[in-house]
């Protein structure tokens, strides 16, 4: 039997198991019986208070359904684009929690058959008000908008739209997948030759999932003000999806070691370096909102500014001065000291905060579009999160059931076990 360096305990592990994987790093099975049974009902009574918000209130249900949606489609591709970067990087510090990612990106497939709603809330005049533009009495038109509607004619014509959309499932489904596959295969068969087909088509796609998720938050959250735009916006999009599927990662390493696995395999070593990513990335997220900002505000043209003047609106001010504070300065000093990277409970604490943080900063960017006056708060606004963050959830535990907790035959495996951070 093979073994790798030793690890933080100077114990051996070993890489190939010819008698049956480790405890710590065999697939669950179904030992995560009392999370499913604390999860599926949640996730149930969630989907059931849904159904009930359509019939009773549709364009209530379609804005808090796109919001939940939009939530956990952001996280599963930003799992999907560390899975790919950790590739394109060749990392060895991070083989361990390649495998999480990947199981997370899971939520792609359902994600993509739960996206029929949307496309029912636009197609049904109740959810996008640019539909409605795009069929407006000509006659009716003034100023800008006569131009506008030429162009959202060409753009958001049903054959284009759609067919764009099928081209952004069609590419994270594909690149999901392959990456996945590919892992569970070198778990079996072992060798470099797989590691090498992943390092080669990794590039490719962060850069196709770069372009697809930039023209998606276009297409589906930015259109929600018609005539406005940002080419920013694709970038705030993505950036936190990319902190959120930190947040979620972090969250599932704690529940597994907290269950009893990998407990050498993936350590505070190595969260204490997710952290100082998440760290990167809140500082990075503050540069992008502050640069959107400040141009909009420096160009004062009508056509931009309106974005920000809807959400001055009543509650929605005091929301948007809030948001800087609570999504930047407060992660950015909970993760600031190297204690608290190297903390359990306030890694716990951090992750969890900038998944709330999230969900609050894509309810900033959707609901008000819905309620201009103020914000008017709805049951439908937590169960749609709730409910799209359950199902990601399922289908992270799903693959761990089934899979090895680690790539057990990844070549840099060895790199990964044992691995410390260098001392200040």
């Amino acid at each position: 039997m093979t073994t790798a360096t030793t690890n933080t305990t100077g114990e051996p592990l070993p890489l190939t198991y010819p008698d049956g994987l480790p405890e710590s790093v065999a697939p669950l099975g179904d030992k995560p019986v009392r999370a499913l049974r604390f999860l599926i009902p949640i996730v149930s009574f969630a989907a059931g208070a849904l159904i009930v918000g359509w019939y009773l209130n549709p364009k209530q249900f379609y804005h808090s359904y796109l919001f939940g949606y939009v939530f956990a489609l952001d996280i599963a591709l930003g799992a999907l684009f560390w899975t790919l970067i950790h590739h394109v990087a060749d990392a060895g510090w991070s083989v361990g929690l390649r495998r999480v990612f990947e199981n997370i990106s899971r939520a792609i497939l359902p994600l993509t058959a739960l996206f029929i709603p949307v496309l029912i809330g636009i197609y049904s005049g109740k959810l996008h008000a640019w539909f409605e533009f795009i069929h407006k009495d000509p006659s009716k038109l003034v100023g800008h908008e006569v131009h506008l509607q030429h162009v959202k004619h060409l753009y958001f014509a049903t054959p284009f739209f759609l067919g764009r959309l099928a081209i952004y499932f069609a590419v994270w489904i594909a690149y999901s997948t392959m990456m996945r596959n590919w892992s569970t295969r070198q778990d079996v068969v072992g060798g470099v030759e797989l590691t090498k087909k992943m390092h080669w088509w990794a590039p490719s796609g962060v850069g196709l999932l770069g372009l697809t998720s930039t023209f998606f938050a276009f297409d589906i959250v930015m259109s929600l003000q018609y005539s406005w735009f940002s080419t920013i916006f694709g970038v705030y999009f993505w950036v936190g999806g990319i902190r959120g599927s930190l947040a979620t990662c972090v969250l599932v390493v704690l529940a597994l070691r907290r269950a009893g696995y990998l407990q050498n395999t993936i350590t505070i070593e190595h969260l204490h370096d997710v952290a100082k990513i998440m760290f990167g990335f809140t500082v990075f997220w503050a540069y992008i909102a502050f640069s959107q900002y400040f141009l909009i505000w420096y160009g004062n043209m009508p056509e931009e500014t309106q974005f920000y003047l809807l959400r001055r609106n009543g509650a929605w001010y005091p929301m948007s001065i809030l948001l800087p504070i609570l999504y930047f300065v407060v992660p950015f000093f909970m993760l600031l000291p190297r204690a608290h990277k190297r903390s359990v409970r306030w890694l716990a604490v951090i992750a969890t905060w900038v998944l709330v943080m999230h969900a609050y900063d894509l309810y900033w960017q959707i609901l008000p579009v819905l309620h201009n006056d103020t914000i008017h708060f709805h049951y439908l606004d937590v169960a749609a999160p709730v409910c799209m963050f359950g199902v990601l959830l399922l289908a992270t535990i799903w693959g761990l059931q089934r899979l090895p907790l680690i790539p057990i035959r990844d070549a840099r495996l060895n790199e990964t076990i044992g691995y410390e951070n260098e001392t200040p």
